[in-house]
């Protein structure tokens, strides 16, 4: 089997699966991203000021579904049932209408909303009940996710089975089945890297293809645009006529991101997650400035927040596909993580031997700076305080989407023809057991939302 054609075998069904199943509106932030999805849908590109403030007016019924879908849980129900979709189903808009604030979402521009919102147009026009209009949403982002991410599997000239992996982490599928900024981003992030590998082989990508490409990651949510940097480095290593190119396509995307991101960000930003849980008094200009004037601390406090919090961002990799923690155990989590690693050794063991040296040290330090980055970024927007101790709090999503990148980087090479981690497992066998480290935890959520939540 094709690593294009398990993608599509595993991620077709998982993914409809999640969309349908997963509780309504508790995929990440999903309902301040639904509602900029709707408001797009209406042809509202961006959040614009109301008299209540700058944000999305959408049909009040939608958000009281939300509020139906709490009250279901703390009433002790299971959080997926047949009596609380045939309520959802039946709260159709009624003319009344409501504000909610999506200013977080400005973060990134129109273009990672652009699938779901295209879904909703039909059904957002003809007034279907908001969790109609939700699961329309999904399925138009699951779609556009898995058509990129095939077509970057199909075109690459190596570690076919590493973007394989990573598009089908079972949170980055997850993210690629629910109305959210971070599917498209992590697709296009798996076409610069399949793009990446076929610059690396010197082949001529046809100039639309560069552009499209880095645009996509460049417009989609920052800062992973800055991987991009990838294709400069790869020209510097080695000058030929399609590196240099491909790094001026780089470059230019590399300053459309930067502006739109300086664009986009600003004091007012707020992260959704966080505002849920404490009152936080947002002050990106303070924190930049605590960030720069304490370099080494922040440099290590990254550093051991990465190494003693990593255990659960594994957990919430298998287990934590939403608002609810799947019944799974945890080493059960590990586990997978460590077939997923041992497949794409397996699968793709020529591809990680040949990329050895600078070639591997380019990407190994790209997905550390890109990690510190992340972290820099949750203590500017995401905290007021001067210590650091609550910037991982999100970094189990933000980390996912650099799976392949972090595989590429920094997963052992095993010398060819000796028995090894990988020695005793045959091909088949390995693309089974990476079949079966997606399915499971999927199928584990899916238990929880429907019977044991």
């Amino acid at each position: 089997m094709t690593p294009q054609r398990l993608l599509l075998t595993l991620g077709v069904p998982l993914g409809v699966l999640m969309a349908m199943l997963l509780p309504a509106w508790t995929g990440y932030d999903e309902m301040t991203h639904f509602a900029r999805a709707v408001d797009m849908a209406t042809g509202v590109l961006v959040p614009e000021a109301t008299d209540r403030g700058v944000g999305s007016v959408i049909p009040a019924t939608y958000v009281e579904g939300v509020d139906l879908v709490i009250l279901n849980f703390q009433a002790g129900n299971d959080p997926w049932t047949m009596s609380l979709t045939g309520d959802l189903l039946a709260m159709g808009p009624d003319g009344r209408s409501v504000y909610v604030d999506t200013r977080p979402t400005g973060a990134s521009t129109p273009l990672p909303y652009i699938p779901a919102a295209t879904a909703m147009v039909i059904p957002v026009h003809v007034d279907a009940s908001g969790v109609i209009v939700l699961w329309v949403g999904r399925l138009g982002s699951l779609a556009a996710y898995l058509a990129l991410a095939w077509a970057a599997v199909r075109s690459a000239a190596r570690f076919r089975w590493t973007l394989v992996v990573g598009a089908l982490l079972p949170l980055n599928l997850s993210l690629g089945s629910s109305v959210s900024p971070d599917g498209l981003t992590i697709a296009s992030l798996l076409v610069v890297l399949s793009m990446w590998t076929r610059v690396e082989e010197d082949e001529s990508v046809p100039a639309w293809q560069l552009v499209v490409g880095t645009l996509l990651l460049a417009l989609a949510k920052p800062p992973y645009f800055l991987v991009l940097a990838l294709f400069p480095f790869s020209a510097v290593r080695r000058r030929s006529a399609p590196r240099i190119r491909a790094a001026w396509a780089a470059a230019g995307a590399m300053l459309a991101g930067l502006a739109a991101t300086l664009a986009n960000a600003s004091d007012n930003y707020r992260a959704v997650t966080t505002t849920l849980m404490e009152s936080i008094e947002y002050q990106p200009g303070t924190q930049r400035d605590r960030l720069l004037a304490d370099l080494p601390g922040f440099l290590w406090a990254a550093l051991s927040t990465w190494v003693s919090e990593f255990h659960f961002y594994v957990q919430n990799w298998f287990r934590q596909l939403g608002s609810w923690e799947a019944d799974f155990p945890a080493v059960a989590s590990w586990a997978c993580l460590a077939v997923l690693v041992t497949a794409a050794l397996r699968l793709d063991g020529d591809d990680y031997r040949r990329c050895r040296g600078l070639q591997r040290s380019v990407v190994a330090v790209g997905a550390v700076c890109m990690l510190v980055v992340l972290y820099a970024s949750s203590h500017v927007y995401f905290t007021d305080r001067a210590d650091y101790a609550t910037i991982g709090l999100q970094m189990a999503r933000y980390a996912a989407p650099l799976t392949a990148l972090a595989l590429i980087g920094w997963a052992p090479r095993l010398p060819a023809g000796r028995p090894a981690l990988t020695g005793w497992l045959g091909r088949r066998e390995a693309k089974a057991a990476l079949a079966a480290a997606v399915t499971v935890p999927v199928l584990a959520s899916a238990a929880t939302w429907l019977w044991l939540g």
